[in-house]
């Protein structure tokens, strides 16, 4: 959520003082939108290919390759920002339908593990998580930006200039290098939760509720 977030708001800033192409702002983050939109429809096509967490650590990977590759940019080279825009948002769309997955998948491993189910507490869990996420992704925002001296509809100092260029690309890259490594500890594989799927909801149920 920090990735997303951050991404998503620093597009503004990155066009109106880095770029000087405020006219943009509006397609650039209309096209973050439709590669988001592109990228979380081709979930299950993408699921089909690897499962959920190895597609989910794959996708976080390129997000932090692209991020950084990003702040490599020209201010001139507007086409290729919307390119590498583009691909970011697709790796990112997938995030919300797989890690919602997983979180049913942790509410069955629960079950299978101990004998009950948390899923409420899961997914306030999770909802509580993305609010938090958003919210520290704005506070960061406001820290970094008053701290390298930005000041609101004013030309920028080159430090401000560089705390918008870091919360477009880099920062965005370290914080989906986190999530790869928090996602590389996540150990519910297809074979982990076939096994937990068998023990939970045996084939024969079916057959024999069909009998009787």
């Amino acid at each position: 959520m920090l990735t997303i977030t951050l991404r998503a708001s620093t597009g503004t800033f990155y066009f109106k003082y880095y770029v000087g192409r405020e006219d943009l702002i509006g397609s650039f983050t209309a096209t973050y939108m439709m590669a988001l939109a592109i990228g979380a429809a081709s979930t299950p096509l993408l699921t089909k290919l690897m499962d959920k967490r190895r597609l989910l650590i794959t996708l976080m990977t390129c997000v932090a390759i692209l991020c950084c590759g990003f702040y490599f940019i020209a201010p001139e080279q507007i086409v290729l920002m919307f390119v590498m825009q583009a691909l970011i948002g697709f790796c990112l769309g997938p995030k919300s339908p797989l890690v919602f997955s997983m979180y049913a998948d942790t509410a069955d491993y629960g079950q299978y593990q101990h004998g009950r189910r948390a899923t409420a507490m899961i997914f306030s869990a999770a909802a509580f998580s993305q609010k938090l996420g958003g919210a520290i992704a704005g506070a960061m925002m406001g820290w970094i930006l008053s701290s390298m001296g930005y000041v609101a509809n004013q030309q920028q100092s080159s430090d401000s200039q560089l705390g918008i260029v870091l919360l477009n690309t880099l920062i965005p890259a370290i914080f989906a290098i986190i999530a790869v490594w928090v996602i590389s500890r996540y150990s519910l594989n297809e074979q982990k939760m076939q096994q937990v799927n068998q023990a939970l909801y045996p084939p024969n149920n079916s057959s024999v509720s069909s009998s009787s």
